[in-house]
């Protein structure tokens, strides 16, 4: 058993906290990775037609919200 860590429960890390840190490596590496192509969709929306929302976007991209609703937006309009 994981020796537990200051302020964590016995339990461990929660599934929805490891995902969303999985997720956010890999927003980050697709970030790195697409930021020179103009042709690549952004990665909020992609997310965002996986099923999340706005506000679980903005919490693993780190980006402003306006922005992640402008950029869905404009997907769709397209």
């Amino acid at each position: 058993m994981a020796s537990t860590r200051q302020g964590q429960d016995k339990q461990g890390l929660s599934a929805d906290s490891a995902m969303a840190g999985v997720l956010a490596l890999l927003v980050d590496e697709r970030e790195r990775r697409t930021k020179d192509d103009k042709s690549a969709a952004k990665t909020e929306v992609l997310l965002a037609k996986a099923g999340l929302a706005v506000e679980d976007i903005v919490a693993v991209t780190g980006k402003n919200a306006g922005a992640v609703r402008k950029a869905i937006q404009r997907a769709r309009a397209t």
